[in-house]
């Protein structure tokens, strides 16, 4: 490599500018990798888990209910909201914890105690972080494997599970198409060019059962009588899932704490926690980075209670790294913190592309003397979530063609980008300083900055600040007046009942069918002591789209 550089060491300022920089690339490739693999780990839980919360923004229709095989009506995934006053709550609760903490460790001399303790803790919620993260991506991998929908330079194909069969033409829900034709030449579910391969009968029909297998969902019941009742649907993929947390978790408790299993376990939990929290608003979310900043700051700077903590546990509450100078950490909080303003700007993406789609009618009376006000019409939800490869097949398809189901993941995504644009700066611009100062550097001292700057900026830019600081995910927000609803007490059961006081729901239904519902989820078992049963799925009927 000395032969190389000595090209570069001649009279040009140029050539010996490149000379110099590629030297210190050379001779710092090891810290280079090492910083690379450090904002690729933490911008990959953020990616995946802001698309694996996308769920029916406001300005999207409200859906009729419907029906899963026990005839319930199915809800909508919900998501843990902040309020102002968390801006306060949180630096307060995380400074006390952080104190705790550095309390127990200097009274103990030796934490490992206090590691066992907390290891015990983290390894039960990793067991469902890890095991929720690979069921989604293995559900992910299964939609590449066996998608619904794929197409070829010029047809669209559709998968038809109840015959085995694909055919051109979409199947409607109802599962009647007119103009339906059946491929003879493709036998098997899998899409592409593997479509055309002619196995035997026997191999097609295990085929269609192993997607049948991967695809199709079990229904879930346990219930001790005055404990718990619970019911929930789960897939082969889930149980996978779970088998590979539990399996994580034990190989991290044997093989002593692995860089890579603390990250695995690390994923897990940013993953799922982006699912569940929100900011509500973005000047929530401002307030509340905007507070632990100054915790961050603090922390850090002022008080050796970070660093010692952060140094002294060995449990799975960052990301480690492997690589020169004992290698390097980075906290989850500096993950999860900012990474749940960039979900929120992910679904105000969304909330957009709905919002430009919505359509405004008037409808004239007989005899024409009066017109009805403006009725806003909004387009129809298509689920954004577990499309990953559909989107990859059918990449092709031509505009004038049916939907593919896949079109709901294809949005703009202009201040979701811009945010993971301000977090890569500012995490650039963190392991800077730290090499140049020589000493940690609190994270959120420059992620926070970059991520609200981008956000913020963007809106400006586009002159959307308004929409922004109005947008709310508070679940009233976005709704049309006469679609909001009350609460309504009967036979003592809280049910909820439209204002226009009719005995209808919103997203159809009735009063007394609600109530009906409710009341027969309570005397499911009514006579039941104990109950742990698996019920086989229907034929047919296929699970909901992954996550992510």
């Amino acid at each position: 490599m000395d032969a190389f550089f000595s090209y570069f060491e001649g009279d040009s300022p140029v050539l010996q500018f490149i000379g110099k920089w590629c030297y210190i690339i050379y001779t710092k490739r090891e810290l280079i990798q090492m910083y690379i693999h450090l904002i690729l780990a933490a911008v990959f839980p953020i990616y995946i888990g802001a698309h694996a919360s996308l769920r029916r923004p406001p300005s999207a229709a409200v859906p009729k209910k419907s029906k899963d095989e026990d005839g319930d009506d199915e809800e909508e995934a919900k998501i843990e909201g902040m309020t102002p006053s968390d801006a306060i709550v949180f630096p307060i609760l995380a400074g006390i914890t952080l104190g705790g903490l550095y309390a127990v460790i200097k009274w103990m001399d030796d934490p490992k105690l206090l590691n066992k303790i907390l290891n015990v803790y983290f390894s039960g919620l990793g067991i469902f972080g890890v095991g929720k993260l690979a069921a989604d991506c293995l559900n992910v991998a299964t939609t590449f494997v066996f998608p619904n929908v794929w197409s070829s330079a010029k047809e669209t194909f559709y998968i038809e599970p109840l015959l085995s069969q694909q055919v051109t033409g979409s199947v409607s829900r109802a599962r009647v198409q007119v103009h339906r034709h059946f491929v003879e030449d493709k036998t098997n579910p899998f899409p592409g060019v593997l479509s055309g391969v002619r196995f035997s009968s026997f191999v097609d029909k295990k085929l269609w059962a192993i997607r049948a297998a991967l695809k199709n969902h079990w229904i879930f019941r346990a219930h001790l009588h005055g404990i718990f009742t619970a019911k929930s649907k789960i897939q082969l993929n889930d149980v996978l899932g779970f088998v590979i947390g539990v399996a994580t978790i034990a190989l991290y408790n044997m093989n002593s704490k692995a860089w890579w299993l603390t990250n695995i376990m690390g994923f897990g939990f940013c993953y799922g926690t982006l699912q569940l929290m929100s900011p509500t608003t973005f000047w929530t979310g401002t307030l509340v980075l905007s507070g632990l900043f100054i915790y961050d700051i603090v922390m850090v700077f002022y008080t050796p209670l970070m660093i010692t903590v952060a140094t002294s546990l060995e449990v799975p509450i960052k990301l480690v790294f492997p690589g020169p100078k004992r290698g390097s950490m980075l906290g989850l909080g500096d993950v999860v913190l900012p990474g749940i303003m960039m979900a929120l700007a992910l679904r105000f993406d969304l909330y957009l592309h709905y919002l430009r789609k919505q359509r405004t009618t008037s409808k004239t009376t007989i005899p024409p003397r009066a017109i009805e006000p403006d009725t806003i019409v909004r387009a129809p939800y298509v689920e954004a979530t577990g499309q990953w490869g559909e989107r990859f097949w059918t990449r092709r398809t031509k505009k004038e063609d049916a939907d593919t189901g896949a079109d709901g993941a294809r949005f703009s995504k202009v201040y979701f980008k811009a945010s993971l644009v301000g977090y890569v700066l500012a995490m650039l611009v963190t392991l800077v300083v730290m090499n140049v100062f020589n000493h940690a550097q609190p994270a959120l001292l420059y992620l926070v900055p970059g991520v609200l700057t981008a956000l913020w900026g963007t809106a400006l830019v586009r002159r959307e600040v308004g929409l922004m600081w109005e947008y709310s995910e508070d679940g009233e927000w976005g709704l049309e007046p006469e679609k909001k609803e009350d609460r309504v007490e009967n036979d003592g059961v809280d049910v909820k009942k439209e204002k226009n006081g009719s005995n209808e729901l919103v997203g159809g239904g009735s009063l007394d069918s609600e109530v009906g519902q409710t009341k027969k989820a309570a005397d499911e078992h009514k006579h039941h002591v104990f109950l742990l049963s698996l019920e086989a799925p229907r034929t047919g009927l296929e699970a909901k789209k992954a996550k992510i």
